[in-house]
């Protein structure tokens, strides 16, 4: 649906909205999670709950990413008329993710180039965002069935359960895991996304 003006609109929602999320759903609201946990069980104790810290943190931002993505959502369909047909639902869905995870995979390739990065790490980060684009496409597709079916809390929950065993590798990473073994894990959880978020959309066209 590409000649559909609000597909455009919501793949450029994505790329704006993409800092604004990181900067302040992200870290703004993880730094406020974790300092109230602290405040309740001590920032020594927090320092030695590497694994704690890393859970809590990984289901702060994946489910940033997806009241994020749920809202753009919201907003491309009201500029879409509120369509009720799978296919522009759905596009309402995946054209600001495609805006947002593209962005996001953008700027970490960028990063990754400029460091000069053995060609091991490189293709790390390659097939890591990778998995990432898989995860956010796939779990737009939840929320776009969610709509169709109006029960979007329910899909969100599940979406933010398949982000949030996605973003806590970064917590696999920093506890000494093989980094290739990081990386599957990774692809795993996307690929399981991806294919799990694709199938529910025909089942909405019956």
């Amino acid at each position: 649906m590409l000649a559909r003006p609000g597909v455009w609109f919501g793949l450029l929602l994505g790329v704006v909205a993409y800092p604004f999320a990181q900067i302040w759903l992200h870290d703004e609201l993880t730094r406020a999670v974790l300092d109230t946990v602290a405040e309740n069980v001590g920032a020594s104790a927090m320092r030695d709950q590497v694994a704690l810290v890393g859970l809590i943190s990984a289901i702060v931002a994946a489910y940033a990413d997806e009241f994020t993505k749920l809202v753009m959502l919201l907003i491309v369909g009201f500029v879409m008329a509120r369509p009720s047909n799978p296919r522009a639902v759905t596009a309402a869905a995946i054209a600001p993710t495609a805006g947002y995870a593209l962005f996001a995979a953008h700027l970490a390739l960028t990063k990754a180039l400029q460091a000069d990065l053995p060609t091991p790490d490189l293709a790390y980060v390659f097939s890591r965002e990778w998995a990432w684009i898989s995860l956010q496409f796939g779990t737009a597709y939840m929320l776009a069935r969610g709509w169709l079916a109006g029960r979007l809390t329910g899909y969100v929950l599940l979406a933010g359960v398949l982000h949030t065993a996605a973003a806590y590798t970064a917590t696999l990473d920093d506890i000494g895991w093989h980094p290739a073994v990081v990386t599957l894990v990774l692809a795993v959880v996307g690929l399981l996304a991806f294919s799990w978020g694709a199938s529910l959309i025909p089942a909405g066209r019956r």
